[in-house]
């Protein structure tokens, strides 16, 4: 009985030694000497204004690029985005109203009109889908068909997008904490007023959801809310404005306008499905894929090397990184190079299409083609 426990003993601390150390040591070293790199993580480093090494990020996570002068990059499943410790897709579905909503969120206020197009026009300043949907949106209210129709647009958004309109109600909400209660921005307040002066939104959103006992919220109203405004304000848009005050300071608030980024972005897919503007929509310059659309993972570093150079990345990085009176064409040209000679094909180029890395393409682009520094004011 002795032998065996002795012999068992032995084979358990001889596992854990080769298993839980030996190997664990062999392949670290192994790592540190041949892929030094790979084996810290991928990281991006540069010199800091101390000398010092400083991480700018990883070549295998994406960093959420906003600015204009730099390339984007796919859209985040994660919360908050590029969270490393949230990887994971959002599983919504191509029918799903939230995705899109948000691809409609998205490239409602960047879409373009193919140049040359009937619908851009022949102009110097061609015509943009943006002011084609502030345009479908408006209502004449002395066309009684107008303004029934503007107002039936806005509260099918709403019933359809009703997670949209409830997220616009939340613009600038503080949830609750340990020592502060929650709180609603500009939006959601506004919302609240509204349904104090406007009874029946109360009354339509109870009869809406007979089963829920609790007051609503201003989230909870959105929908109803909207609805609502519509009827009050046919081809308005609840925007938000800033108003001179008597003692010159200015004060934010919400005010019924036709023309707001909220409009396009809001509306978008609505305008886009009306059989109306058909015409309209196969002018529209083709958005890429990748552009809108979250990977698997919800961190891919990569975008599509088309991506990179569609009209709604490259045009906008040229013309921010062109100096004034500068070519931007030729900016452009010198761009396209770089991603270009940083592009690769998966698995040696035997699938999918060429990519770049989003990071290492916009520090190329910081290298050699730096923002111009803003005019001076005299």
């Amino acid at each position: 009985m002795t032998r065996h426990l002795r012999g068992n003993l032995l084979l358990l601390v001889l596992t854990l030694g080769v298993c839980c150390l030996l190997y664990p040591v062999v392949m670290y070293a192994i790592a540190q000497t041949f892929f030094p790199t790979a084996a810290s993580g991928s990281l991006v480093t540069e010199k800091g204004a101390d000398g010092k090494d400083e991480v700018r990020g990883s070549k295998l996570i994406a960093q959420p690029f906003t600015a204009d002068e730099y390339f984007w990059s796919r859209p985040s499943a994660t919360s908050p985005a590029n969270n490393a410790t949230a990887s994971g897709a959002s599983n919504w579905g191509a029918n799903n109203p939230k995705l899109r909503d948000r691809v409609a969120q998205q490239i409602g206020p960047i879409v373009q009109y193919k140049k040359g197009s009937k619908s851009a026009g022949a102009g110097p300043e061609p015509r943009t889908p943006q002011k084609d949907i502030e345009a479908w949106f408006a209502a004449d209210p002395t066309r009684p068909a107008e303004v029934e129709a503007a107002v039936k647009r806005v509260a099918d958004w709403a019933g359809e997008f009703e997670v949209a309109a409830g997220n616009w109600a939340k613009t600038d909400y503080a949830a609750k904490t340990d020592t502060d209660d929650e709180k609603y921005g500009l939006q959601g307040e506004y919302i609240r007023q509204w349904a104090k002066d406007h009874p029946e939104v109360i009354e339509d959103w109870k009869k809406a959801n007979p089963t829920k006992t609790d007051e609503p919220k201003p989230e909870d109203l959105g929908a109803v809310f909207f609805a609502s405004f519509a009827k009050a304000n046919p081809g308005k848009w609840p925007g938000v404005v800033e108003v001179e005050q008597p003692d010159k300071t200015k004060v934010k608030r919400i005010e019924p306008v036709s023309s707001d980024p909220a409009i396009s972005s809001n509306l978008f897919e609505v305008w886009l499905r009306d059989p109306a503007n058909a015409a309209k929509a196969a002018d529209i310059e083709p958005v890429p894929a990748d552009m809108v659309m979250a990977s698997g993972s919800g961190l891919d570093p990569h975008i599509t090397l088309r991506n990179a150079l569609s009209v709604y990345q490259l045009d906008r990085v040229a013309a921010k990184r062109t100096p004034p009176g500068g070519d931007v064409e030729m900016t452009a040209r010198g761009i396209t190079e770089i991603a270009r000679k940083q592009s690769f094909t998966p698995l040696g180029g035997l699938i999918g299409e060429p990519l770049v890395n989003v990071l290492e393409l916009n520090r190329e682009l910081d290298a050699k083609f730096p923002v111009p520094p803003p005019p001076k004011t005299p």
